[in-house]
């Protein structure tokens, strides 16, 4: 075979010179041609003979040309313009010399016209000298380097073409022709059960490299993705260690939920389980077109994760990396810790809501905390706890300054990264293995919690014969989350400043009699809890993949391939509970056992995933213009869930925990098992002519076990196509400028099969409790029957979308931008409406239709150039992305608020208008007097309290939109709403992200920034971060500058209104309104990292091939539009409320060894 190709390569030579040797001058284009038989050939065609000699000239050497009608010195100069070897041409002869043999003196200057291969000059090529010093080429790919007897030797470098060395010799004057680096060409993305070349790819995938995910000091490869790819859209649920990551693509692909599917070499996993550093590549696919191949399982998009693997016939590379950081809060923990005035903040506004403080301090006890308002710490002479009596007996009595957040929590989070791997292969075996160890500290300090978890993956590659090869990948993940207390909003309660943990005596601080009301003691009994430590919960992962693959090369352009993953998942969380004890008295101990109970508990959960494919792939290319491929295959997969949660009071001691310890009742035993199959076909087909027109359709048929019969099959098709428009001839004359230029269309369908665990049954519940007995002392069992099921089917997604990718100065500038409609048909939702006598829910059918529409750009500029003697490398880039989605149809006939309704956008927010605060009780009471506002001031209208009765000067001013003299929400329809409007939008606007970096002397250095320019939100009713008081009087962690954004006569300016306390919670500012309404817009430093790589040469005596160090910062610096300091907008993005493990900034420093 070898020798055929050979035979047909001189052929197409011998032809190509046929006319040399009667013009003089060569059209030729052939590659990677010995230079023998270049020789030979062009001896043999013309009438010039070569001389050489054979000892000093490399014959073997493989030398290229593409001439066209060129003269007989520019076409050898271009054949031999990368070899060292020279040549003279005399009559019909031409002698060839190696370089270091001529004799004659180095010119002073020379003259480089440096073209590319199709002869249009390169700009901005640089050509380097052994000393460092160079020029670079001009709009006429032409430079002058001046040149000394030393200059042997000059170096060519431009980014889109390979580098190239240029011998010096006589010659004044060169032609350098540089070769396109095919790299950007032959780049490959990987798609649904394959691999495409990136320039051929018809749908709209995004790739991720694995150096954008490298050095990032975080504990998942979701959080360091995040602003990374355009409309990938990704959200924290906590900073809690551990704690997963939210997916979405393109926006809400339907309101019922979901999230793309995310598959790691082929197995659905989630990616906080996964070690960043094994992975090798992602590819996002966005599109119907591109996902349709997943059918069912790809209606949310899919991302697809490929994992580093070993190398053949390769020595041992071990590579090391260990990582240290800690953190410190991304907002201010500036908390109130002066008991004068935390106390009188909770007084004033619990009188303002109940006509009585919240505390039962005198005057007397104010005086003295007024007196000890400075001490940071405890005085001698002025103690934080003394005992006095009072109502007849004894009292602990608290006048401190405490610091509260600084003693329960440990901000700095301190955390260790360890990676190793070792990578390599023998002739026909390859193998990559690798192990991560993370841990970090939790932020308790009382009562630490504790995150570990441990990766490692063993992927091994055996070339059994030259036609065959097996793949087996394995991976084992572990995780345990340790704490005391897995709690957020108790610690916010009942702990003020001039309160304290401990007494004198050591017993700890729960329930006091200095607030008013027995319900209100320090944080729910959670601090004494903590310091009891008996309490304890565990969160333990722990996940086992294997896959195993076989691929047969069943001819040049057939290859079959089989594979079986499984996965094994199991997860447990045991929790013990305990009494706690306290001292309200001195000298006496009580025990709270209302919220601390007794009890132990167990939950867990085992997950088994059964994964097979089969499928054939045909590539052919004929004719040189005609390119295709076809795979055609069959999926099939299983999973089967049960879990079990079981509880059991009391217990027999504090020291152990174990069910067979306790004598209690089980009050509570629930769990199940869950079980659904898919099966489906696939196929796709490619089809491209001259790389120019390229034609794509991808299809799967599904059938999933979730629907009920009739139901079960749906079909998915999709169909795309790409012209680019750079390969046609008549762009020729603009290659130089705008290299590549391709336009894409898709359209497809995908199905949506995420409806629960066989809805279509309905079940029968024997656990019903009557509220009656029948024999006077046990309440009587019953059974009942779930409420009326839905038939209903698949939701189906349809996608169009519409692209442009385009390359300029050799892909120096990329451009890649999208504009998609997204359909989602037959929503399932809630029908037509029961009358209530009918004593049942309505059932869920294919009721709603929703459209999204977005749009996404990506712009990069990347370069490099050299500085002396050393390259700079620098890159800048950017992305910007948008979507707003819309219902087109509902069945909401009423058009009631809160359902869907066509012509509803996602995520309205509905809430009144504002006119400010009122400035006078005056105001407010002629207001009042004109308009009827009974309906909105009720809780104000009712106060007993003197300074919060009735509406007054500071209280928030709604005002009638409609004009009916009436402050209302009408019937809470769209064509009779009152006064209530649209006055925002909870879905995130213009997500972007920008990022630069440059690397030189081995220093590298990346930025980047990521953001959102809108997201209308309003404060949950308990978000004590934002509300403060308002939401409840006594909130532990009050800004300590929280006074000077609340209303008074003095501060008439201010941003919230007149104090009154649960205002926020379940009065007048828990309905929205504009004047609260948050933008929760933000710019955040995403990642800095700064490394330095030492020079192999300082390394190679210790047998290292690289050691670098580097720096990375995360999360480091915020703006955001959102009215608060103490609340992080990523964190109110994801709860309403803000409960929530605090997010954190992290400064790493690490170390990465290669041997």
């Amino acid at each position: 075979m070898k020798h055929n190709k050979l035979i047909l390569t001189v052929v197409a030579v011998f032809l190509s010179l046929s006319s040399f040797a009667q013009t003089g001058r060569i059209t030729a284009n052939f590659s990677n041609v010995p230079l023998s038989k270049a020789i030979e050939v062009i001896e043999g065609a013309s009438s010039y003979t070569f001389f050489y000699d054979s000892a000093k000239i490399d014959l073997a050497a493989k030398v290229s040309l593409d001439a066209s009608d060129l003269s007989v010195k520019e076409a050898i100069d271009q054949m031999l313009s990368h070899l060292d070897v020279s040549f003279e041409i005399k009559g019909d002869q031409i002698v060839l010399m190696p370089v270091s043999s001529q004799t004659s003196q180095v010119p002073p200057t020379l003259t480089l016209t440096i073209l590319d291969m199709t002869g249009l000059p390169v700009i901005g090529a640089a050509v380097m000298k052994t000393d460092g010093s160079g020029e670079i080429t001009d709009l006429d790919g032409i430079c002058i380097v001046p040149l000394s007897a030393s200059d042997k030797s000059l170096t060519i470098t431009c980014l889109g073409y390979q580098t190239k060395t240029l011998n010096v010799g006589t010659s004044s004057q060169m032609t350098v022709y540089l070769e396109e680096d095919t790299q950007l060409l032959t780049e490959s993305v990987v798609v649904g059960y394959g691999v495409q070349k990136k320039v051929n790819l018809t749908g709209a995938v995004a790739a991720v490299d694995s150096d954008e995910l490298q050095d990032r000091p975080v504990a998942s490869v979701g959080q360091a993705l995040q602003g990374v790819v355009p409309n990938l859209n990704i959200t924290n649920n906590s900073g809690r260690p551990g704690d997963s990551s939210n997916f979405n693509i393109r926006g809400n692909t339907s309101p019922n939920g979901g999230s793309p599917l995310i598959l790691v070499d082929g197995v659905e996993t989630d990616l906080g389980r996964i070690n960043a550093n094994d992975i090798a590549s992602i590819s996002v696919l966005k599109d119907a077109s591109s996902a349709a191949i997943y059918g069912a399982r790809g209606a949310f998009g899919v991302i697809l994760v490929t994992t580093k693997s070993g190398d053949f016939d390769k020595a041992p590379t071990v590579t090391a990396d260990a990582r240290f950081s800690v953190s410190a809060p991304t907002t201010s923990t500036d908390y109130e810790t002066r008991g004068y005035y935390h106390a009188k903040i909770a007084d004033l506004f619990m009188e303002t809501y109940s006509g009585v403080p919240y505390t039962n301090y005198t005057s007397y006890d104010y005086q003295r905390m007024w007196e000890r308002r400075n001490d940071v710490t405890e005085h001698p002479d002025r103690p934080w706890v003394v005992t006095e009596m009072r109502n007849g007996r004894l009292e602990y009595v608290y006048l401190a300054n405490f610091d509260w957040y600084n003693y329960m929590y440990d901000d700095s989070r301190p955390t260790q990264d360890y990676n190793v791997s070792v990578r390599g292969g023998s002739k026909n075996v390859s193998y990559m293995v690798s192990g991560r160890y993370y841990h970090q500290d939790g932020i308790f300090r009382i009562g630490p919690d504790d995150f570990d978890s441990f990766n490692t993956r063993a992927k091994v590659d055996v070339q059994i014969c030259p036609w065959l090869k097996l793949t087996s990948n394995t991976r084992f993940f572990h995780s345990k989350y340790h704490y005391a207390g897995n709690e957020y909003r108790r610690p916010t309660l009942h702990a003020l400043a001039s309160f304290v943990p401990v007494n004198p005596d050591g017993t700890f601080v729960s329930h006091t009699t200095l607030t008013q009301s027995a319900a209100h003691y320090i944080m729910d009994g959670y601090s004494a809890m903590l310091h009891k430590g008996v309490q304890f919960g565990t969160q333990k992962i722990t996940e086992l993949t294997s896959s195993w693959i076989l691929t047969a090369d069943i001819t040049d352009k057939l290859k079959f391939n089989v594979d079986f993953s499984y996965k094994f998942g199991y997860q447990r969380s045991p929790y013990r509970d305990a009494t706690v004890q306290y001292s309200q008295y001195p000298g006496e101990i009580e025990t709270e056992s209302t919220l601390y109970i007794d009890q132990y508990s167990d939950t867990v959960n085992e997950r088994n995933d059964y994964v097979a494919n089969a499928f054939l792939s045909y590539a052919d290319t004929w004719n040189e213009d005609h390119d295709f491929t076809g795979t055609v295959g069959v999926n099939y997969e299983a999973r089967n869930y049960n879990d079990v949660l079981v509880r059991r009071q009391n217990m027999l001691t504090e020291e152990l925990s174990d069910f067979n310890l306790a004598f209690g009742n089980v009050d509570k035993l629930t769990g199940g098992v869950k079980e659904y199959a898919l099966a489906g076909l696939f196929y796709r087909f490619t089809y491209a002519w001259k790389s120019r027109y390229l034609f794509e359709t991808n299809g799967r048929l599904d059938g999933s076990s979730r629907f009920p019969k009739g139901n079960q099959w749906g079909f998915f098709p999709s169909v795309s196509a790409a012209w680019r428009l750079s390969e046609e001839p008549w762009m020729a004359d603009v290659k130089s400028v705008m290299n590549n230029a391709k336009l894409r269309v898709s359209y497809g369908s995908l199905g949506n099969q995420n409806i629960g665990y066989y809805d279509y049954y309905q079940t029968v519940d024997t656990n019903g409790t009557l509220s009656y007995t029948f024999n006077g002392s046990n309440k009587s069992q019953y059974a009942y029957v779930s409420d009326p099921v839905s038939t209903g089917t698949w939701e189906t997604v349809t996608t169009f979308d519409v692209g442009a990718d385009l390359g300029f100065l050799k892909d120096k500038l990329t451009f890649s931008g999208d504009f998609y409609i997204r359909n989602t048909k037959g929503i399932l939702a809630v029908g037509k409406q029961l009358p209530s006598i009918y004593g049942a829910g309505e059932p869920k059918v294919n009721a709603n239709d929703m459209r999204t529409t977005g749009w996404e750009i990506q712009l990069e500029w990347r370069d490099s150039f050299n500085i002396g003697s050393e390259r700079f490398d620098y890159s800048i880039g950017g992305s910007l992305a948008d979507y707003t989605a819309v219902y087109t149809k509902a069945d909401n006939p009423d058009g009631i608020i809160g359902a869907p309704y066509v012509g509803m956008r996602l995520g309205e927010i509905w809430g009144y208008r504002t006119g400010g605060l009122f400035a006078s009780d005056e105001e407010a009471a002629q207001y009042i007097s004109e308009i009827d506002c009974s309906k909105i001031y009720t809780e104000y209208m009712n106060c007993t309290s003197e300074y919060g009765k009735g509406v007054r000067a500071g209280d928030l001013k709604i005002l009638d939109i409609d004009g009916d003299g009436e402050l209302a929400w009408g019937n809470n329809t769209i064509n009779n709403h009152g006064d209530a409007e649209i006055i925002g939008n909870s879905q995130p606007r213009f997500s972007y992200g920008f990022n630069a970096g440059f690397n030189i002397y081995g220093f590298d250095f990346s930025i980047f920034f990521q953001g959102i320019g809108h997201m209308d939100w309003y404060p949950g009713e308990d978000n004590q971060r934002f509300w403060g008081a308002y939401s409840r009087p006594y909130s532990t962690f009050i800004g300590r500058d929280f006074m000077a954004d609340v209303w008074s006569e003095t501060n008439p300016d201010a941003y919230f209104p007149r104090p009154r306390g649960y205002t926020a919670n379940w009065g007048m500012l828990r309905g929205k309104n504009d004047r609260y309404l948050q933008n929760l817009a933000y710019l955040r430093l995403k990642n800095l990292s700064i490394g330095y790589t030492f020079p192999e040469k300082w390394m190679s005596k210790a047998k290292i091939s690289r050691l670098r160090v580097y720096f990375s910062g995360e999360n480091l610096w915020h703006w955001t539009a959102l009215h608060s300091k103490y609340l992080d907008p990523e964190m109110a993005m994801s709860d309403s409320q803000s409960n929530k493990y605090s997010f954190c900034k992290t400064f790493a420093f690490g170390l990465t060894v290669e041997f």
